[in-house]
């Protein structure tokens, strides 16, 4: 469920870069050779040649793409499928109590909007802020715009990762800048821009991985003296993968915390319809003749607020049926994801925080037993949901169109209160949403 910045995604200085389908396919861009034209002139970063120094158009930009490699920050670079996620990286807590400090940079979370893709805050050192210089200074040759404000040394962005893509064994790094001015992300302040990575294992060497990015450049059309201001923004921006690299250093400690960060839960055994949730009891109402209210007789000393139970009506799916049961039971801290990885879950798994989950699971689990009373009461049935965690996620399959707009609609605004009930109303346009294997 998302909270916050991504409507902002959708912003004229983004244009086409505003949705996660066209990065996705800026991302399947950057390993293919269709369109690409080819910079004649040799770049080097830290002793490495780049043959792969290329451009092209993507919608109202230029995606400069360049290949690096660099040392492997993992034990086996073929395990990119369990690289930390950003809100790990910028964890800086739990990265500092394991001894790993980043030394060019410093990232710290401000919101996680689902897991894999975060809004940040970044500090950058000396070292980060020249080379972001040089390359701003480039694209104002190119573009003939004024020269760029120098790199702050603080700024915010979106960060997002997508495992196992643009194909398995595969990562992709999304970085997309902030304006604080205009309030909006940008595809570009100062030296700072709005790129796409795609990381993949050495095939030679497993203590290396190749690291491409697609840099985005305004434009309508480069000069034809252009490849050489060309190569060296991509010296600058292939500097700035190593210098990325080598702060990281080996990060095989982080990927044990990533994969105990959250618990994915599933809802399960709802013979007689979906769960309920708790309210207050209007006076009005006569519980003999609602087949989708029930009032318990609760013994002395129990919570009156689990006396009054209803069945939600509307769209409904499990995440959006967890936030409201958390927030009606005192614990609406608990964020709740239907997504993981830019992938979204079958209706009936949700994603939270296990640290989270942990800090509310007595009282959860208090209001969950009176829950099993009601249901069995309202529907006469030997037989309630439960909510278990899930030993893997299962994704849903939707179609393409999702990725241009992402229900990003806070959960508070769907719902209405009538004369003491809640309403969830439905998402207009929602897709068709159906199973699919387990990853």
């Amino acid at each position: 469920v998302f909270f916050g910045y991504r409507d902002q995604l959708n912003s004229m200085e983004l244009g086409d870069l505003g949705t996660d389908r066209t990065l996705k396919a800026s991302a399947e861009d950057l390993i293919s050779e269709d369109g690409w034209t080819v910079l004649d002139t040799p770049i080097l970063a830290e002793g490495h040649s780049n043959s792969n120094a290329a451009f092209k158009r993507v919608g109202n930009f230029f995606m400069l793409r360049l290949s690096t490699v660099v040392k492997s920050v993992l034990a086996d670079s073929s395990k990119l499928s369990v690289f930390p996620r950003p809100e790990i990286l910028a964890d800086r807590q739990l990265t500092s109590s394991l001894g790993i400090e980043f030394a060019d940079f410093t990232y710290t979370v401000e919101e996680i909007l689902s897991p894999g893709d975060i809004f940040t805050s970044v500090q950058l050192r000396n070292s980060f802020m020249d080379e972001m210089n040089k390359a701003g200074a480039q694209v104002a040759l190119l573009t003939g715009s004024s020269p760029p404000e120098a790199c702050a040394e603080h700024f915010r962005e979106r960060v997002v990762q997508w495992r196992d893509f643009p194909s398995p064994g595969l990562l992709t790094v999304v970085e997309i800048p902030f304006d604080e001015k205009t309030q909006t992300f940008v595809s570009q302040i100062g030296g700072h821009f709005a790129t796409v990575s795609v990381v993949q294992a050495h095939p030679q060497s497993p203590d290396e991985m190749i690291v491409t990015v697609g840099l985005f450049v305004t434009g309508s059309a480069f000069p034809l003296w252009a490849s050489a201001h060309l190569a060296q923004m991509a010296q600058s921006v292939a500097n700035l993968v190593q210098l990325t690299v080598s702060s990281f250093g080996n990060l095989e400690s982080l990927c044990e915390a990533d994969q105990n960060f959250y618990t994915v839960l599933s809802l399960r055994t709802c013979p007689q319809g979906r769960p309920l949730l708790p309210g207050a009891c209007p006076l009005s109402l006569n519980l003999g003749e609602d087949p989708w209210c029930v009032l318990l007789d609760l013994p002395e000393g129990a919570d009156p607020a689990f006396t009054f139970w209803f069945r939600p009506v509307g769209d409904f799916n499990f995440p959006n049926y967890l936030f409201l049961f958390l927030a009606a039971i005192g614990c609406p801290q608990v964020q709740v994801f239907s997504s993981i990885d830019g992938r979204p879950l079958v209706p009936y798994q949700a994603v939270v925080r296990r640290s989270q989950w942990m800090a509310v699971n007595s009282s959860f689990e208090a209001a969950w037993k009176v829950h099993k009373m009601a249901y069995r009461k309202l529907n006469s049935t030997k037989h309630a949901p439960t909510i278990s965690e899930a030993k893997t996620p299962r994704f849903a399959e939707v179609p393409d169109s999702y990725l241009d707009d992402p229900p990003s609609v806070p959960l508070k605004s769907l719902i209405t209160v009538h004369n003491t009930f809640i309403e969830v109303d439905d998402l207009d346009g929602a897709p068709a949403i159906t199973r699919t294997k387990s990853c």
